[in-house]
């Protein structure tokens, strides 16, 4: 591609947009939603500030874009869709989704954690994609106890199972030396947690 048309494609409206949300999470990790000015999300994106109004209005609005643009909930709903059946081994897997896809947004998630009691912009954002999942996963549970594989209210099952891997992803960054294993074995041991408890038998 010819340098003039590669020029062209950075400076289109889809670009531009790309470069704001990456220049706002950017910032929102090292400074706080409270923290970062429009001014300095411009700057990084290489545009002027009316050109960041222009596409989103406000800071709330960008804010919002930025958590919806990076915490999508299309791949979970693909991988439910593609599994085989056969109940452990479909929890791995989405228990192995969830991992990955919360470590790609923790930066995001420490800082919803971090601000919603300050900001409730940021916290409404920031919830909106996880009660998805969780959503997503209560389904998933509800269809493996029509089907007689599993007991229980299907919500609190999502809310346990889920908060199984947000405590392994959030804990293995702050205690390494307590979350050593790696993810697979991880992953292994809490679904053999959820499926049979801890009491031995």
């Amino acid at each position: 591609m010819a340098l003039q048309q590669l020029q062209a494609v950075n400076r289109s409206p889809g670009a531009t947009r790309l470069r704001l949300l990456a220049a706002t999470r950017s910032l929102l990790a090292a400074k706080g939603r409270r923290g970062t000015t429009t001014r300095e999300i411009a700057d990084q994106a290489g545009v002027n500030e009316a050109t960041l109004f222009r596409q989103f209005g406000s800071k709330d609005a960008l804010v919002d874009a930025c958590v919806e643009h990076y915490c999508s909930t299309v791949e979970l709903q693909e991988l439910l869709a593609s599994l085989d059946g056969d109940l452990e081994r479909d929890l791995q897997r989405i228990a192995s989704a969830l991992i990955q896809r919360m470590e790609n947004v923790r930066d995001l998630i420490v800082m919803s954690l971090a601000e919603e009691n300050a900001d409730g912009t940021v916290g409404e954002a920031a919830w909106r994609a996880p009660t998805a999942i969780k959503k997503i996963v209560a389904d998933y549970m509800a269809k493996r106890i029509a089907a007689g594989e599993l007991s229980g209210n299907p919500l609190f099952l999502a809310r346990f199972f889920m908060g199984m891997v947000f405590s392994y992803v959030m804990g293995r960054k702050r205690f390494p030396e307590e979350y050593a294993a790696d993810p697979p074995a991880v992953v292994e041991f809490q679904v053999g947690l959820f499926l049979n408890g801890a009491r031995k038998v």
